[in-house]
């Protein structure tokens, strides 16, 4: 089954890569395709239904797809101008906004849901107290797992943090990790070897969603493809939506896998470009968009714990002139 591979925030060894890389390559000729990253995840496939539906070119923008099978290899080559784009998490792009200025140009999906998986014995929160807890570190996800500790009356120094693709959290668990951050398919996973959730993420909650992003140089510079690029993506929403089934198959004949091993269905909500509209649109009584609210959340605790020095210009960093 192609399963998600990790979107790993970025760690600040991959960080202090992105800084020596940053002078690689020239930025892309305005006549060059939009190389634009995407792994096997979820909501990514929409990139491949654009694609094959020949969208971009509907709307004449050439698109050269990027597959990358460890999806934070890529966060060097971003910044690096390798890529021109990609969809990413949000704290991963605020992280990577340190190396290179980026464009969050929409939210594709809510990142689906979170949760903490813990070994039998433990039943309560406050029974983390001394215990060993895998999460990425130095991403955003470690706010998830703040939040959580507090509910229990613990902070993070009532455990011990370690740093763990939440792919690696069910066979770690009862080893070397008593708990753990993961997600789906991995949540499941974990329950079938005997394992428990502690804690998930409400389904109404929208704390670290993935967004598409692309280097600040490249929307300035080629508005016109940016905005074709979003008119494809938001159709290719629109199939998925529409038909399930074959989407499905046009995604199991890109990875040349029997439709089988596609899941049927997802718990992740993919967002369409109105639910866009009202997130990057600031309301009467309140100048901060929706989106900027929940990117201030995550820039706070980055910079709390020092993974980002200073905040970016989020004013610029969403732009909704490009939606419309």
């Amino acid at each position: 089954m192609i399963q998600r591979l990790w979107k790993l925030s970025a760690i600040l060894a991959i960080l202090s890569l992105l800084t020596s890389c940053s002078g690689l390559a020239a930025p892309s000729a305005e006549d060059s395709p939009l190389r634009v990253e995407f792994s096997s995840w979820w909501g990514d496939y929409t990139l491949i239904i654009a694609q094959e539906r020949g969208l971009f070119d509907k709307y004449g923008v050439d698109v050269e797809l990027v597959y990358y099978e460890v999806y934070y290899n890529s966060l060097a080559d971003l910044a690096a101008g390798q890529l021109d784009g990609g969809l990413y998490n949000l704290g991963d792009a605020l992280n990577v906004s340190r190396h290179t200025e980026v464009s969050l140009l929409a939210v594709y999906d809510d990142g689906g849901p979170n949760t903490v998986v813990v070994t039998p014995g433990i039943q309560r929160i406050s029974d983390l107290k001394g215990k060993r807890l895998g999460v990425p570190l130095g991403s955003s996800y470690e706010l998830f797992i703040t939040q959580m500790l507090e509910t229990g009356g613990l902070s993070p120094s009532d455990v011990t943090l370690f740093d763990y693709d939440p792919a690696e959290v069910p066979d770690a668990l009862g080893d070397s990790l008593d708990a753990g951050f993961t997600w789906e398919p991995y949540t499941t996973e974990a329950l079938t070897k005997g394992n428990l959730v502690l804690f998930a993420s409400s389904p109404q909650e929208l704390l670290f969603p993935d967004v598409i992003a692309f280097r600040r140089e490249v929307a300035e510079n080629r508005p016109d493809d940016i905005r074709a690029f979003l008119k494809a993506w938001f159709e290719a929403v629109e199939f998925r939506e529409q038909n399930p089934q074959a989407a499905r198959q046009i995604i199991a004949d890109y990875f040349g896998v029997p439709v089988r091993e596609i899941e049927a269905s997802s718990p992740v909500k993919i967002l369409g470009l109105d639910e866009n509209l009202a997130l990057y649109t600031a309301s009467e009584t309140n100048a901060v968009s929706p989106i900027q609210r929940v990117a201030k959340i995550n820039a706070d605790f980055l910079v709390r714990i020092g993974t980002l020095t200073e905040y970016p210009e989020f004013i610029e960093m969403f732009n909704a002139d490009y939606l419309r």
